[in-house]
């Protein structure tokens, strides 16, 4: 549900959100994840660095201290849901949740990160404007350029993709299923770019306008936090229809999981929760 941020905001909310979905090494070394992607998109100078070194350091710590806990109980929840048999209920409670999780994960990124964003000079927002012109295009040449047919291609494998991570091998008709998801929300695909590329756009520019910190970390956290107040009638339309398209494939799908699918399915969630458990402990194990 989730995925590309302005790079320093966003990359922290990629990295620590969906740090349930990671190896737990990959997770101990996020903070340094994020430094080299702030390295890349920003070009920061030493004093910069250090500062940012220090703002990772605490949002990594927050996010393990109050966020991992509350992933361990979803997880759990999310696996003992998956093993009865999921229901729209079910992906009504799982969105609500990642959303909630996810805005309060931008709010403190926000907060971290707004010391270090007020800092960026003319030629530092330079760079991040065209790392972020350069993301754009790759991912417009990949999921969104061509014919129909072409399109049609890279969007499936991605949601095929994501499908067969937590399940497996699809079925044919599994695979189809998927397929009529995919075209019927096509549009979809295309005002969700334009969506992404309209708020990296207002928030460079609140990072250009706005040198207060405490300011910059309240405004940044309105945009992310309430983006319906920005998007179109047709984008919050199409999203509405989106959700609950998603919500039917995967009511659908269920219904059609082998034994071992849907026990591969839990194991992995499960095996999630573990995770988010041992890296809570390791917090204790540092201090």
């Amino acid at each position: 549900m989730k995925k590309t941020f302005l790079r320093l905001l966003l990359a922290a909310c990629a990295v620590l959100l969906a740090a349930c979905s990671m190896p737990r090494i990959a997770y101990d070394n996020a903070e340094t994840v994020l430094r080299y992607k702030a390295w890349r998109y920003f070009d920061l100078d030493d004093a910069q660095s250090e500062a940012l070194q220090a703002q990772l350091a605490s949002l990594h710590r927050w996010h393990r201290v109050n966020e991992l806990p509350l992933y361990t109980a979803l997880l759990k929840d999310a696996g003992r849901r998956v093993a009865h048999g999921v229901k729209p209920d079910d992906v009504a409670w799982g969105i609500s949740n990642l959303r909630a999780h996810y805005r309060r994960l931008v709010a403190k990124a926000a907060e971290e990160a707004a010391p270090v964003l007020v800092t960026l000079g003319p030629a530092q927002l330079a760079v991040l404007e065209h790392k972020v012109a350069e993301d754009n295009e790759d991912y417009a040449k990949e999921y969104l350029a061509g014919d129909d047919k072409k399109r049609q291609r890279a969007q499936l494998k991605r949601v095929q993709d994501r499908f067969r991570d937590f399940l497996g091998d699809l079925t044919p008709g599994q695979e189809a299923r998927i397929e009529r998801f995919v075209k019927a929300n096509e549009r979809h695909a295309v005002l969700r770019f334009e969506d992404r590329q309209r708020w990296q756009r207002d928030a460079i520019t609140l990072i250009r306008h706005q040198h207060e910190p405490k300011l910059l970390a309240q405004r940044l956290a309105e945009l992310f936090n309430q983006p319906e107040l920005r998007r179109t009638e047709e984008f919050l339309r199409e999203d509405q229809r989106w959700e609950e398209d998603l919500a039917q494939l995967i009511v659908d799908l269920n219904q059609t999981l082998s034994s071992a699918q849907r026990a591969r399915a839990v194991k992995r969630l499960d095996g999630y929760a573990e995770d988010s458990i041992v890296l809570a402990a390791r917090l204790g194990e540092a201090s």
